[in-house]
């Protein structure tokens, strides 16, 4: 058993907008549930210890905008009929050339050549809960010849999504990196420009605003780092009922929502880690 699962590709399909449009934005909340790091690109240190330093802006703890649009798009585009960027020519599977920068995730995230219809501010950290230098293990890059992420009949699963877990279950290393701890909370917005119902629906249900999914960010995901509760604050396109209809007219996009929900559920998170021992080392 591996820490991770696939939500199956639906392949590339042009995207045709309806006439009403909405322009406006989402107020965020994120609630860290498990030690979350979003490495700033620098290191510090603590006495001997020299570790990655937590993203900051003007000495303050921040999720940058484009951690949570990153994770919001891979989320989107696991439920939708997307063309799926990627340099991984592997996991271009259900890509039609002719639909490229068509799409409905191309034309709401922005490709090549094409303006993102989003914008997300950074993530201010307004309840600071406590910080932390935790160790944790070292990753690796995803190989894509790995057997785990294809089918008996060699087809390539999908889109890969890593489990929740317990914050008593998260594995620890030999890597020093500076952690928020569970119960800080961070608050931004994301703007949004001439999307239809179906793209503000499909938004909603990417943050995770239907309450039922709960979002990975940062670093540390296979060993149950990064989980975080998002919800909406001061909106007024009812994100809850939006990110809940998502879907309801289209019996594909519904079992990939179905399957993702399932992945993404906090209450059916990993209550016992997968990974082992091997050799004296942890791993999965």
């Amino acid at each position: 058993m591996k820490p991770y699962n696939f939500v199956p590709i639906l392949g590339a399909k042009k995207y045709v907008k309806s006439h009403e449009l909405k322009s406006g934005k989402v107020r965020v909340s994120i609630e860290v549930v498990t030690p979350v790091h979003i490495f700033s690109g620098y290191y510090n240190e603590n006495g001997s210890t020299v570790y990655r330093e937590f993203a900051k802006y003007n000495g303050k703890y921040i999720i940058p905008g484009s951690s949570l649009k990153g994770c919001a798009r891979a989320i989107a585009e696991s439920v939708s009929r997307s063309c799926i960027s990627t340099k991984q020519d592997i996991r271009k599977i259900g890509k039609d050339i002719k639909d490229q920068n068509d799409c409905i995730i191309c034309d709401m995230f922005g490709s090549l050549g094409k303006k993102s219809r989003l914008r997300f501010t950074d993530l201010v950290l307004v309840k600071n809960s406590g910080v932390d230098i935790i160790n944790i293990p070292a990753f690796y890059g995803p190989k894509p010849e790995n057997k785990n992420y294809y089918d008996a009949d060699g087809k390539f699963k999908g889109v890969k999504f890593y489990n929740h877990g317990d914050v008593n279950i998260i594995e620890k290393g030999t890597i020093p990196c500076e952690f928020v701890m569970p119960g800080s909370i961070f608050e931004g917005d994301v703007f949004f420009d001439d999307l239809d119902d179906n793209e503000l629906d499909l938004l909603c249900f990417s943050l995770g605003l239907s309450g039922d999914i709960y979002l990975k960010l940062g670093y540390g995901k296979p060993a149950y780092y990064g989980s975080v509760k998002v919800k909406s604050i001061d909106d007024d396109i009812d994100a809850l009922k939006r990110a809940n209809r998502y879907g309801e007219n289209d019996g594909d996009v519904a079992k990939n929502v179905k399957r993702l929900k399932e992945l993404l559920s906090w209450d059916k998170r990993h209550t016992k880690s997968v990974w082992h021992t091997v050799n004296n080392q942890r791993g999965y």
